[in-house]
């Protein structure tokens, strides 16, 4: 064996499982990824047209990408993948033309596009659809950007020719976001973000690529070392890879197979370019907070001003209704409660007092244990880690509404807050859900599918035998829906659509 492997053959592992090179045969597929990718073919074969994927650097939209043309090719959709975007132009186009298997010496924009007219609207008279996949979308100059707009204009009276999937980092769509492309911008259908793994499936990750590279279970970790890791890398891919990578070679150098936290420990310290960078980062993180506190210092707790809705029975002026009050009414009928979001604060003292209406809110749920966390992501407007928690320990679904409707106030105690920079008016809410759909593409049957077949079928939208099978005109009964109950019209079923199916 290579020298350089030789610290897998110790562990008994059959190929790198951790490499920094994106890895197509070992796919890793969290519901995050999974719903992306989903979201993506379906929009690629409805033939939405324009289609964005953003995410930071390392966090796998490569990968995710090869996966979507995998399945699309199994669908006899036709792609062309744009890798390098440092052509120009007609170069551009010609490049586009090339991986479709078009081939011509001609160096005129003109041309260019007839050959791939052509094309498209030969492969629709023959019922095939296609996409044009660019990744690192965000090297791509202005005059380029304006070409894509041009090629997504090709279509027939009924149909888009060609759906285009640009790939990028964030700054792609701030470049979109130019008056000189808000042409382009308006035609955006589908605009997805790759996310970072959380704890527990950054733990799932590195289990199943060890797996995948024959692991039997002879190497473990223990808690603190999966949070050392998760720590260290934040839950992006690359990190992840680059950190363990390193733990199996400190492994083998100390004769164990036992990831724990001094074997973590070792291998940050070995990766000290990266460990100075992240060591920078804190102290300047740790500067901005104490800043913040000393400019903006107790205010937070002025700027939440608690106020309470009027209550079934009450005036319709407001008044102040004391705890003991609230708990009565908890008990027997709806609480709406409204927070103002604070001003520009960034910090929050550990012993600001929790506003009683968020207490009492939370308390409906028997989740006092989460106000403190609760109360900081109402202060930054981030909910996602608290929601996750609660839903892993409880089981409990954090809803977030733009509008109430009627049924669902006397059903749920519901927390109001309201932004004093925009005066937008959110409603939050706790459900246990009776349906979970983790996969949902085009050909994908379970029970699940079946249920919310029955969902649709009850709100008369879905008039179709319960197959359990996702097709088209599932999609589309999702789509009524949506649009009926003021949601973003996705065709997929996300938890916004499935709780209120569900509440109907």
């Amino acid at each position: 064996m290579n020298e350089e492997l030789r610290h897998l053959d110790y562990l008994g592992l059959k190929h790198n499982p951790f490499p920094v090179a994106p890895d197509y045969e070992n796919f890793y597929l969290s519901e995050h990824i999974d719903r992306i990718i989903s979201e993506i073919v379906h929009g690629v074969v409805t033939r939405k047209g324009f289609i964005i994927l953003t995410g930071e650097v390392g966090l796998g939209k490569t990968t995710i990408s090869r996966k979507i043309i995998s399945i699309l090719e199994k669908k006899s959709v036709e792609t062309s993948l744009v890798l390098y975007t440092f052509y120009r132009n007609v170069e551009l186009l010609r490049e586009i033309n090339r991986d479709f298997g078009l081939h011509s010496d001609s160096s005129q924009l003109s041309d260019q596009m007839k050959i791939l007219n052509d094309f498209l609207l030969e492969e629709n008279r023959n019922g095939k659809n296609c996409a044009i996949i660019i990744d690192d979308a965000q090297n791509l100059n202005y005059r380029n950007l304006e070409l894509i707009r041009m090629i997504s204009n090709l279509e027939t009276d009924r149909d888009k020719l060609v759906q285009i999937l640009l790939i990028g980092q964030p700054e792609l769509m701030d470049k979109l976001s130019s008056p000189r492309l808000r042409q382009l911008k308006s035609r955006i259908i589908i605009k997805e973000e790759a996310l970072p793994l959380n704890q527990e499936e950054l733990r799932n990750y590195i289990l199943f690529k060890l797996t995948m590279a024959g692991n039997k279970g002879e190497i473990t970790f223990d808690r603190g070392s999966l949070q050392k890791i998760y720590k260290y890398s934040r839950g992006n891919f690359r990190m992840i890879n680059i950190l363990m990578d390193r733990c199996l070679y400190v492994t083998f150098l100390y004769n164990t197979a036992k990831i724990d936290k001094s074997i973590v420990d070792a291998a940050i310290r070995d990766l000290d370019q990266f460990k100075v960078t992240r060591k920078k980062r804190a102290i300047g993180l740790y500067i901005i907070i104490i800043l913040g506190f000393l400019t903006a210092g107790g205010a937070l707790y002025l700027n939440l001003i608690p106020e309470v809705g009027r209550l079934p029975g009450t005036s319709n002026h407001r008044s102040v209704v004391n705890n003991q009050d609230i708990h009565k009414e908890m008990i027997s009928t709806e609480i709406r409660k409204k927070i103002r979001w604070p001003r520009e604060t960034t910090v929050l003292p550990e012993k600001t007092p929790i506003p009683a209406v968020l207490s009492d809110f939370l308390a409906y749920y028997n989740l006092s244990d989460y106000e403190r966390g609760f109360f900081k992501a109402v202060e930054t407007n981030r909910f996602k880690d608290i929601a996750d928690s609660i839903h892993e320990n409880t089981g409990y679904q954090l809803i977030q509404l733009d509008y109430l409707p009627a049924n669902i106030r006397t059903r749920y105690a519901v927390l109001s807050l309201t932004s004093k920079k925009s005066g937008k008016e959110d409603y939050f809410l706790f459900w246990k859900p009776t349906i979970r759909i983790a996969n949902f593409y085009i050909g994908y049957k379970g029970k699940e599918i079946g249920k919310l077949e029955e969902l649709l079928a009850a709100v008369k939208l879905y008039k179709y035998s319960l197959d359990e099978i996702v097709e088209s005109r599932l999609i589309k009964a999702l789509n009524r829906f949506q649009e009926e109950n003021g949601l973003p019209v996705s065709g997929f079923p996300d938890q916004r659509t499935i709780f209120l199916l569900c509440n109907n």
